[in-house]
């Protein structure tokens, strides 16, 4: 008979993650993924005045507000036919760069590095988890030196996105037909400089560091596969500079690429909390009411499908379809991809810097009236996030929201595949059952996040339980 382990939670941000595995003879055989936390923010919204929805769904994610409020922004916008001119375009689109980096080097060091290196020896850090640190002393020392260090770092990119975004998290920059705030020299002098410091960091330290851990943990990149089906919303693509464009909307399945058709979207709550007419929705369509006690469901994530299929999203998708990655897909790509993402953002982030003109934004009223549907699809720091919005008499009327996690975390559908980790953790050969390592690196390469804000830790209470039966 088999063991069956479960850690709950997984993640080092956001408490709200249990993954469960049944090993035999070593080797992972079955998977879920259960998202534990009811977010409900679509049906605080219905209703409400449609601007709202911006300030709003920010507010779902402390780490990646400025993702929600692209999407909703964008959302609106498409729902009035509305454009924001290059000069706001450019500085909205900078601010999200710099969610990508404070998002990025957070991740790397806070969220990844404690698996494959020991942490400063201070409390409340230092905290030996397992046996399979395998850096020299040296290296070692480096990366937990780099961990303290990166914590400003991190911080001066949310300090940008207050300069042109009046605060971090949650900024109030990012509106309906570009920003709120104006940018003068004095903006600009301060977020050119403080890039500039990221920059060095990044190049310096952040990616060495990445490929100090590759070294020395090849295994990783054999295991964490998954299906190797990839998609990307596309994410600073509507320049025609090449140093401004990124990587325009694409779908890679079964080894084929596509191009991306947003009507293939839906939302299967087989194994979800929900109950609806029909077990697969469209996002335009979604109406669910929840059921805590659903036979068989094991997740309050729904079960994201592109044209039938669960799809990978994030730094590694976007890196691969675009072309500037292209070693394979694996725990360690993904970790590898993410900081070179992130000076790919730095560059990109500098073209703007060139042509952004200090000069008033372009302000406006908008005013809703009738029936209409918009739709934000765009890439983020985590991967696809999709924002759909329908409106009568001047309110939301339905509200939904497709993240990032959702496609990478979803539970099992109704045809019996399993998501995105589920599927990346199967097979996996687990060296030691009391501290199943190789789980918590796989997972957390797809730098989950279940919707939180913030976790307290109090003394003599262990976050993390791991049970094995």
């Amino acid at each position: 008979m088999g063991n069956k382990i479960t850690i709950n939670p997984i993640t080092r941000i956001s408490g709200f993650l249990e993954i469960q595995v049944e090993v035999e003879e070593n080797q992972i055989i079955n998977a879920k993924s259960s998202g534990m936390l009811f977010r409900g923010f679509e049906k605080i919204l219905r209703g409400r005045p449609p601007l709202d929805a911006i300030y709003f769904t920010e507010r779902i994610c402390g780490i990646c507000s400025t993702a929600h409020s692209m999407g909703s922004t964008l959302a609106l916008e498409d729902l009035l036919g509305i454009r924001p001119n290059e000069n706001d375009k450019m500085i909205r689109d900078f601010m999200h760069g710099c969610e990508f980096l404070q998002n990025h080097l957070r991740h790397f060091y806070q969220y990844t590095l404690p698996d494959f290196a020991r942490g400063p020896e201070i409390q409340p850090l230092y905290n030996v988890t397992h046996n399979d640190y395998r850096l020299p002393e040296k290296f070692n020392r480096e990366l937990a030196e780099n961990y303290i260090e990166s914590l400003q770092y991190s911080r001066l990119a949310h300090e940008m996105l207050a300069v042109l975004g009046g605060k971090a998290p949650h900024t109030h920059g990012i509106f309906v037909g570009g920003v709120t705030v104006n940018l003068d020299a004095s903006k600009w002098i301060k977020v050119k400089s403080i890039l500039a410091s990221i920059k060095e960091f990044v190049g310096g330290r952040m990616i060495p560091d990445a490929y100090t851990i590759a070294e020395y943990y090849p295994d990783y990149f054999e295991n964490g596969v998954g299906y190797k089906n990839l998609m990307t919303y596309g994410v600073f693509d509507t320049y025609l500079e090449k140093d401004l464009f990124y990587v325009a909307p694409q779908v890679f399945i079964h080894g084929e690429l596509q191009e991306f058709d947003p009507e293939k979207i839906t939302e299967n709550i087989h194994r979800a909390w929900y109950e609806a007419r029909q077990i697969e929705q469209r996002p335009t369509e979604a109406t669910v009411e929840e059921n805590v006690y659903k036979e068989k469901a094991y997740s309050w994530i729904k079960a994201p499908r592109y044209d039938g299929y669960p799809m990978e999203v994030g730094p590694l998708a976007r890196m691969w379809l675009s072309g500037d990655y292209t070693n394979g897909i694996s725990t360690m790509d993904r970790t590898i991809a993410r900081v070179l993402e992130a000076r790919k953002i730095i560059g990109i982030m500098e073209g703007f810097l060139e042509r952004m003109q200090p000069k008033p934004a372009q302000q406006g009223q908008y005013k809703f009236s009738g029936e209409a549907r918009g739709k934000g699809l765009i890439d983020t720091t985590r991967g696809a996030l999709g924002h759909w919005v329908a409106t009568e008499n001047e309110g939301i009327q339905n509200y939904e929201i497709i993240t990032p996690s959702s496609w990478n975390l979803s539970p099992e559908d109704s045809e019996g595949v399993k998501g995105v980790v589920e599927e990346a953790l199967m097979g996996t050969t687990i060296e030691d059952l009391k501290n199943p390592v190789e789980i918590g690196r796989i997972v957390r390469s797809f730098d989950p996040c279940v919707s939180c804000a913030t976790h307290v830790i109090s003394e003599g209470y262990s976050p993390v339980q791991i049970r094995i039966v």
